[in-house]
């Protein structure tokens, strides 16, 4: 656990080192500040736009985070060798990948609370209730979302040959993770056997980014801490990423540098 531990804590700092990572913490920030700007165009639901507007900020600023900490980790490990310097140490493969996406979700949690904050002030100034439960769930289901992305992230930075590829395989599974769930009740439809196998197995492997999308339920009477859904989501995020972050240390223990 130290050996994780201390990977993590590499991660991490290293993460918050990189200047471009810390602009996009800033605009971040400046993107849920522009909410109130979006308010003033509605007449009757201020809080409601300011609330769908901050939350969709934070949920797009954390995948991106994911994506600019992997490509920073990625650029550092191909190009400037330190993965090589980690390696002489006295630490096995698989400690170094739980450790590395520990350290990651590190830097990503930090953000979503950072943008929960401000958000929480805005809807302070615009006179709604910022301790409402629905904002702060809908933020933890944001934060599960990216965490699946994220171990998608390490399966792609050891199978990847290069940085683009990673960061265009990562965007193809955060848009598919969106539209799956669609597109397989439109095959389930109007599709033949074969698009119908097709989708059924993209609809399987392709992570299910919809069941944490709160965007329609944070306004409904939908119990967003109902225990059957939340215990749903928490065990399939909890098997999902599992199972990534197996097939990332087996693929990486047979990896020759």
């Amino acid at each position: 656990m130290r050996r994780i531990a201390a990977v993590a804590e590499y991660i991490w700092k290293q993460s918050f080192r990189n200047k471009i990572l810390n602009v996009l913490i800033l605009f971040a920030v400046f993107a849920i500040g522009f909410s109130l700007a979006i308010s003033e165009l509605a007449q009757e639901s201020e809080i409601k736009m300011v609330v769908d507007f901050g939350l969709f900020a934070i949920s797009l600023f954390a995948f991106l985070t994911v994506v600019l900490s992997m490509t920073v980790q990625l650029f550092e490990e191909t190009e400037l060798k330190t993965l090589m310097l980690i390696m002489v140490k006295p630490i096995k493969r698989h400690e170094y990948i739980a450790g590395k996406y520990i350290g990651m979700m590190l830097t990503v949690l930090m953000n979503v609370v950072l943008m929960l904050l401000i958000l929480m002030l805005i809807i302070k100034f615009r006179g709604g209730d910022p301790w409402d439960i629905k904002i702060f769930a809908a933020a933890m289901y944001s934060f599960l979302s990216v965490s699946i992305l994220a171990s998608v992230a390490m399966l792609l930075s050891v199978v990847t040959t290069s940085v683009p590829s990673c960061i265009i395989f990562l965007i193809s599974v955060y848009a598919m993770g969106h539209l799956t769930v669609h597109l397989k009740s439109i095959a389930d439809k109007s599709g033949g056997a074969a698009v119908k196998a097709v989708v059924d197995a993209i609809y399987y492997i392709v992570p299910n980014l919809e069941l944490f999308n709160m965007k329609d339920k944070i306004h409904g009477n939908l119990a967003l801490f109902d225990a059957g859904y939340l215990g749903l989501v928490l065990g399939y995020t909890s098997l999902y990423i599992a199972v990534m972050l197996i097939l990332t240390s087996v693929i990486f223990s047979r990896k020759e540098f």
